[in-house]
This record gives C-alpha cells, sequence and structure tokens, in this order.
C-alpha cells in the first residue's frame, strides 16, 4: 500500500472526498475538457479546502492536448506620459485571465512613450507569430496608426480614434458619448444645471466623446453649455483636483462634476478641502465602474465601462473560427450605478 508523507494532500484523498477516481481528479486539476464543470468544481473546491498544491515533479508530463494553445496572443500596451490608468489595468487583467482560461499563452509589450522604445517594440510585435494582437492603452494618433499598419487584423480596445483605412482590424470600445449622457440626465434629475466636466486632454478620444455627450444632452434640456466649466486634465487625481481648486477660485459656479472613477478622488479631495458638501453641495459621478467609487466616501454614483463585458467579447472572436478572421466594430453600452454622491 502506498504511504502519504505526514502533512501531504494526495489524489487518492480529494477522490474520496469527492466520490470519483484519482484519474479524474487529476484530469480535472490539469483543466481537460474530458471532465464536467460540475466535477471540475467539485474537485477544485475539495482541493483548495485541503490545500492541495501540486508540485512542479508530481505526476506524469503533459500530454499535447494539456499543452498551452500552439501560438501565443500579445497584448501591446500603452502607458502614455502618465502611466496606465486604472480602468486600462483591470481590462488588461481580465484579458490575461480569459486568456489563461482558455489555455493560451500572454506576452505583454509596454511603450511608455519613448520614440526609440516604441519603435523597437513595433518591429518585435510585427515579427511575432502570435494568435492575435490586441492593443490597448494610452498611444498617439501616430502611434496607433503604426501598430495598425504593422499589424493586419489587430484588435484595438477601448479607443475610437480616427479610422486608419491603411489597415483591416477590429475595434471594441464602450459608447462614451452616451455614457456622460446618463451622467447629465442624472444631474438634471437631480436638479443640477451648473455641471462641470472634469475629463482629459483636449484631443483625447474620450474627452472628444465624453463632452460631445454632455453639450448634446444639456443643449436637449435647454440649458447652454458654459465652456468654463470644461476642465481638461491628464486623467490623474491630483490633475482632477488642481481643475476643481481652479474653478473654485475662479468663482465659477458648479452644483456637479462629471468626472472618472479615477479622477474623483482629486475631485473629493479639492470640494471636502473648499468645505463643499458631497452631495449636499456639489453631486459628484464618475465614469468606468471601478471597484475606488465604492471605497470613497460617499460612495461614488457612476457610469459602469463594464471592463469584463469587453474583454469576454474579445476573447470570444479570438477563440471563434467563424469570427476571427472578421473585422467588426463592437461598440458597449453604458449603465449608470446610482451610490450616495448624487
Amino acid at each position: 500500500m502506498r504511504k502519504e508523507k505526514p502533512n501531504t494532500v494526495s489524489l487518492d484523498r480529494i477522490a474520496a472526498e469527492c466520490g470519483v477516481s484519482p484519474m479524474t481528479v487529476s484530469r480535472a486539476l490539469r483543466q481537460l475538457p474530458t471532465v464536467s464543470e460540475e466535477t471540475r468544481k467539485r474537485v477544485f473546491d475539495a482541493a483548495a479546502r485541503l490545500g492541495y498544491l501540486r508540485t512542479t515533479r508530481a505526476g506524469r508530463k503533459a500530454m499535447l492536448h494539456e499543452t498551452l494553445q500552439a501560438r501565443p496572443v500579445q497584448i501591446i500596451a500603452g502607458e502614455g506620459r502618465s502611466g496606465m490608468g486604472r480602468f486600462h489595468s483591470e481590462l488588461t487583467l481580465s484579458l490575461v485571465r480569459l486568456l489563461a482560461a482558455k489555455r493560451y499563452e500572454c506576452i505583454i509589450r509596454v511603450s511608455d512613450g519613448n520614440y526609440r522604445e516604441f519603435t523597437r517594440l513595433l518591429a518585435t510585435a510585427a515579427k511575432a507569430d502570435v494568435e492575435a494582437s490586441l492593443i490597448i492603452g494610452n498611444f498617439t494618433e501616430k502611434e496607433r496608426c503604426s501598430l495598425l499598419t504593422a499589424l493586419p487584423g489587430a484588435i484595438l480596445l477601448e479607443d475610437t480614434g480616427k479610422d486608419v483605412i491603411e489597415s483591416v482590424y477590429s475595434s471594441f470600445s464602450f459608447d462614451n458619448a452616451r455614457a456622460a449622457a446618463l451622467a447629465v440626465r442624472h444631474f438634471l434629475a437631480k436638479g443640477r444645471k451648473r455641471i462641470a466636466l472634469v475629463s482629459g486632454p483636449k484631443d483625447h478620444f474620450f474627452t472628444r466623446e465624453i463632452k460631445e455627450g454632455y453639450r448634446e444632452t444639456l443643449l436637449a434640456a435647454g440649458i447652454e453649455p458654459d465652456e468654463k466649466r470644461i476642465c481638461y486634465t491628464d486623467f490623474t487625481a491630483n490633475a482632477a483636483a488642481e481643475a476643481v481648486d481652479s474653478l473654485l477660485k475662479r468663482e465659477i459656479p458648479f452644483d456637479a462634476v462629471f468626472t472618472n472613477d479615477e479622477m474623483a478622488g482629486g475631485v473629493y479631495r479639492a470640494l471636502l478641502k473648499s468645505g463643499r458638501r458631497i452631495p449636499q453641495d456639489v453631486a459628484v459621478c464618475g465614469c468606468d465602474g471601478l471597484p475606488v467609487g465604492e471605497q470613497l466616501y460617499p460612495q461614488l454614483t457612476t457610469v459602469i465601462l463594464d471592463h469584463r463585458q469587453l474583454a469576454r467579447q474579445v476573447i470570444d472572436k479570438i477563440t471563434n473560427q467563424d469570427l476571427a478572421l472578421t473585422p467588426v466594430r463592437v461598440r458597449l453600452l453604458p449603465a449608470l450605478q446610482i451610490r450616495e454622491s448624487t
């Protein structure tokens, strides 16, 4: 009879807990498609409860059908001057998790805006033998055009800049104008009519679309947008705080602020520092649906851009042979999450 080492958990013990064979346990832990999802969940729950961790020397070598997919997927991420924001970081993490679940190796290439490093990244990415190329983050129009031209069939994420007619590619993004419309309508329904907009750089695609929805919704309500209430920043909390400070110092009246979730922390800081109460004096609404919104006090009302849903649709395109070679343009709809800040 085989003896177990002290303080170890064997496949036999997990099998006994689950009422299946040790072979089934082994297959489930290796996430083979021959095991049902129900059985796999039961095995993983028991393994986690018992504290089982497979060592690198345990078990037989993986067969060909158990290995990763033949070709990896590369994610090309742009940090820009201010680094990669939380939303893009969350979206990237969702993509990596879903790719791992589909047994794809994931290669991440990062550009920080340095010209020499970007040209090196571009050359390396263009030569890579990959299943798909995903482009995400902050790139200039020229960088974006270069990437899409060098990587035919690439997938552009959360960027709705100018079309690159020289290349065939797919894009997955959100309807940002509609996101702004949801926030502004919510403010108006609460009786707030002097709404400030604190967004990113003036020429950034997100800022352009948010401003479009902001202006059109105010005009539809018979309110002429005041350009003095529109602040352009660099998508950071510190810059947002400075923007709100500037509004206050210039004595520009406002009773609501629309921004993104990450910048909302800076908006809160500036308002509270000046003695303004949220939402009694100034209501605040973010955009993105990041966890940070629930950590602020009062909890942040936000327009949710579901990065997990976007990631799932991207992975479906990569793994579906009928869709893999077909260029698509996908725009996901946002949803308003009302909390305490409005």
